[in-house]
Formats: C-alpha cells, sequence, structure tokens
C-alpha cells in the first residue's frame, strides 16, 4: 500500500455523532490536563474503535491541523501502516494455525505492555497503548495492569474501551477517568447510514435492530441470519401449528449456525413478546409487523418470555464447549413444547 492510500484510508477524524466529545479530549490535551488513564465506553456499533485510533492520530501527528491529524507526517504514515515504535494496540490473539481467537486478554501480552509502557519513545512525542475490549482481560492480566495505570510513565496514555464498562475490575476502573462515548441521535444515525444502504427506510429498520448504533446497524446489512427472518417465523408458525416436525426444521436451520440463529430468535421473541403484550406498534422489525402480529395472538406474553429466557441461557452456553447442533434442536424442540400446551 503506497503513502497515499494509506493517508486516504486510516481514520484520522471521528464520526459526526463524536465531535463535541473530541472537542472536549482535545482542550484537556492542550491544556495538558489529559488523563494518564482513559476508559471510554459505550454500546457496541458506536464507533469507540474509530475514536480511539483518530485520537491515537492526534497525539502522536507531528503537525496536527485543526485539532485533528496531519495524516502526512511520518507518524501519521507509520501509525496508518501499523509500525509505529510508540503505539501499541492489546486486542484479542488469534491462532495463525487453527484460526481461532481467544476469549479472553492473557497476562502474557499484558507484560508485554507494561514492558513497552516502561520504555522512552521513539519518535520523542507520547506513548500510546490501546486495550479492546477491556472488561475481557482474565483476573491475572488486569492485576498484571494495575501498577501501570497507577505509574504510567512521563507523556503516557492508555485508552482502555469497552462496552461492559461494570464488567472491569472496581480497582481498574478506579485508576481510570471514565467517559462514555454518545449514542448518535436518530438523525444523526441515518445521515451517516442512509447514504450507504440506499435507503432510507431499511436504514431505519437496521438501526432500530440495533439499538441506534450506527456501525452494529451496517453490519446487521450483512448477517445471513437478518436476510432469513422472515423465513424462520413462518418455520415456527408451522411448528406451532404441527405442520412439520421440530428435527426436520432443526435440520433445515443448522447451516445458519447455532450463534446466529439464537441472535435472530432473540431478537425476534423480543417483538413477538411485545406485541403479544398488545404493544404491536412498536415492533422494530417492522417490514415484518404483520407476521408478528398475527403470530402473537396465538401466545401468552409469559410463555413467550420463558421460552426468550431459554434462548438466552443456551447463548451463554456457547461460550463453552456445547455443540452448537444439539443448542438448535433443543431449542426447536422447546418451541414444540411450548406451542402444544
Amino acid at each position: 500500500m503506497s503513502e497515499t492510500e494509506i493517508r486516504a484510508t486510516y481514520p484520522y477524524h471521528p464520526y459526526a455523532w463524536q465531535q463535541l466529545f473530541w472537542q472536549q479530549l482535545d482542550e484537556l490535551l492542550v491544556q495538558q490536563r489529559l488523563p494518564h488513564a482513559l476508559l471510554l465506553s459505550g454500546a457496541e456499533g458506536i464507533g469507540k474503535e474509530r475514536f480511539a485510533k483518530a485520537f491515537v492520530a492526534r497525539l502522536l501527528c507531528q503537525s496536527p491541523r485543526d485539532g485533528v491529524a496531519c495524516g502526512q507526517c511520518k507518524s501519521c504514515i507509520l501509525l496508518a501502516a501499523g509500525t509505529h515504535p510508540d503505539c501499541m494496540w492489546l486486542t484479542f490473539l488469534t491462532d495463525e494455525k487453527t484460526g481461532k481467537t481467544a476469549k479472553s486478554i492473557k497476562v502474557d501480552q499484558v507484560r508485554e505492555l507494561v514492558e513497552f509502557s516502561a520504555k522512552s519513545a521513539q519518535m520523542g512525542g507520547w506513548r500510546v497503548m490501546v486495550m479492546t475490549p477491556a472488561h475481557l482481560l482474565n483476573t491475572q492480566a488486569a492485576n498484571a495492569l494495575l501498577k501501570t495505570l497507577e505509574e504510567p510513565g512521563r507523556d503516557t496514555v492508555l485508552l482502555l474501551l469497552s462496552s461492559q464498562p461494570l464488567s472491569l475490575m472496581p480497582t481498574l476502573r478506579s485508576r481510570c477517568q471514565q467517559r462514555a462515548l454518545p449514542v448518535p441521535t436518530e438523525a444523526e444515525a441515518l445521515a451517516w447510514l442512509a447514504p450507504q444502504v440506499g435507503d432510507e427506510n431499511k436504514a431505519r429498520l437496521l438501526l432500530a435492530l440495533s439499538r441506534g448504533a450506527p456501525l452494529a446497524a451496517l453490519s446487521l446489512r450483512e448477517a445471513e441470519w437478518f436476510s432469513q427472518r422472515e423465513g424462520l417465523l413462518r418455520d415456527l408458525m408451522q411448528l406451532a401449528q404441527q405442520r412439520q416436525t421440530a428435527l426436520a426444521t432443526a435440520q433445515r436451520w443448522h447451516s445458519l449456525g447455532a450463534d446466529s440463529l439464537l441472535t435472530a430468535l432473540l431478537s425476534l421473541l423480543d417483538d413477538l413478546v411485545v406485541a403479544a403484550s398488545g404493544a404491536a406498534t412498536v415492533v422494530k422489525h417492522r417490514d415484518l409487523a404483520p407476521i408478528i402480529e398475527g403470530m402473537s395472538a396465538h401466545f401468552q406474553p409469559a410463555a413467550l418470555l420463558r421460552f426468550r429466557q431459554g434462548l438466552a441461557d443456551r447463548q451463554r452456553l456457547l461460550a463453552g464447549n456445547v455443540q452448537g447442533g444439539a443448542l438448535i434442536d433443543a431449542t426447536f424442540s422447546d418451541w414444540v413444547a411450548l406451542t402444544s400446551r
């Protein structure tokens, strides 16, 4: 990749809905009051990593302009290429042989970060470390980080990113200045998402299903389960009417995978519960509202809630070694049991 291509692709600017927060941090930087440890929290899909990348670039840039990185100096080019000697980005490790990604940030990674933090900046400016998602530090790793948070060294900034900040150890949280990144207004989110989706109504639907998080909404558009929602609803209705068996239905949905299937069912069940409670006008799957309203008339909200709880429990089981196929089979069997009462 050429230097021109690097400058064009690296996110030196935050998203539009992050501007006020950006200005607040930039003022602290200019006033030399920037905290040495920042815990940046916020919902998944609102752009925490984009913000962090842009702010890291701002810190390391040798010739910032109008409060953002220039994108042209040696520091900016090294950062965009992933070779800046004064920046360390810590996240899950992926095994090159198996392709499997770890489920936590390990202590050995944090020890590398601690060692990095003790070195002098090679380019004479800041040393910056980013950790994401910080709430998935394991206990050993979290303990290993404490001293660095207390005594980070001169011109050192540590950014912790998390969608679940309360899951961090209290001793970690207390050593960081905590800031919540904003969720954009609907107008701000639509202004960004609609041109990329090419359809404002679909953009509204995606945002509704993503709790207003634009990046999550854009990702959802490509999710296989999103395009199969109607078929899944119709299969649930066919099962409820005893027109097909749980086993045959489960076999058809195995190819989607347990995680995607459970995610889809949880989202649909939320709307079924709402509709069964008499609030069909506020369902999030707006394009499927007639089907959802028709189905909901056959169920009691309490029964649907119990089934939804079972789905949530199974989703947690996926973090272990439970076979996804077995969870799919059990899910459709439970739905038949619910609807046959």
